[in-house]
């Protein structure tokens, strides 16, 4: 059988692209995994909630051994994961105690699990691409890719739906208010059909809206900020009251009480699951009547 040659270079070019980005991933985890097993532990609290443009940076503050107080700053995120007067632990290196993690599961190992599968689905595709390259079957190199991601989908909608079932029935319920709603602006291309049926591509630019809601706690009277789910349009306004559900014990883990705020992300997952399943099931029904009854 002859050997496509280009895709081949195809394969290798993807199948490299994802080794580098799997690598990245690998060395992240690496990084965190260094500070969980030779670091030393400091209780900290958040003092600040550092607002970088859009981002938001936690300031950290914790207590050597020897008395000496560290005020630290941690990376930025897009939205706020703590806040100020939340108790945390720190995991610092001995010899620079400025080289630090904060001991949660988003900050150790959230970007490198990220970064690990997006360069698994560079590597699938780059298997698709060999594959291609062989002369295998596409419809059988289909069915397996489409396999992986139903099921990747399927497991991160269970996660997701058991993490927001928790919430809704363990969490507190209580009054919040708009802040405002945080503008974000992307631009990309798409292709439009004209009239006369000629296709041509054009640069648009998404607006999307999040809100930020402000509430306090039944518990302790803190004042929490937290982003709402974002959409292509205003669905709250400045100013409105809304009725948010918060975890007691770790209240910046918080929601509006809305389909969209809690159940929609496993939703989606879920039907990325069944879309990309259905479509296999009927690739191979539809292979398997091509090939006819067997005698």
């Amino acid at each position: 059988m002859a050997v496509d040659n280009s895709w081949r270079w195809i394969a290798w070019l993807i199948l490299g692209i994802g080794g580098l980005i799997l690598v990245g991933g690998l060395a992240l985890g690496l990084g965190s995994l260094r500070h969980v097993l030779h670091g030393e532990r400091a209780d900290g609290e958040v003092v600040e909630m550092r607002r970088e443009g859009d981002m938001y940076a936690p300031v950290v503050r914790f207590r050597l051994p020897d008395g000496e107080t560290q005020t630290v700053t941690d990376l930025a995120s897009g939205a706020p994961d703590f806040a100020v007067g939340d108790r945390i632990t720190i995991l610092y290196m001995p010899q620079d105690p400025r080289d630090f993690r904060i001991d949660t599961f988003d900050r150790l190992w959230f970007s490198a699990i990220f970064v690990t599968i997006f360069g698994a689905f560079w590597m699938l595709f780059g298997i698709v691409a060999w594959a291609l390259s062989r002369g295998i079957d596409l419809a059988v190199m289909g069915e397996t890719a489409f396999t992986v991601i139903a099921a990747g989908a399927g497991l991160i909608g269970i996660f997701v739906l058991w993490s927001a079932a928790e919430l809704y029935t363990g969490g507190v319920r209580t009054e919040g208010v708009v802040l405002e709603n945080r503008e974000s602006r992307r631009t990309e291309s798409e292709t439009v059909r004209r009239a006369d049926g000629r296709e041509v591509e054009r640069t648009v630019e998404r607006i999307s809206f999040a809100p930020v809601v402000r509430f306090t706690t039944r518990e302790g009277g803190r004042e929490i900020e937290f982003h709402g789910r974002g959409g292509s349009d205003r669905a709250f306004a400045s100013g409105e009251r809304v009725t948010v559900i918060y975890d007691p014990a770790n209240p910046i883990r918080a929601r509006i009480v809305s389909f969209v705020d809690i159940w929609l992300p496993s939703t989606a997952a879920f039907a990325v699951a069944f879309v990309f399943g259905g479509a296999v099931w009927l690739s191979r029904r539809v292979r398997r009547r091509a090939k006819g009854p067997r005698v």
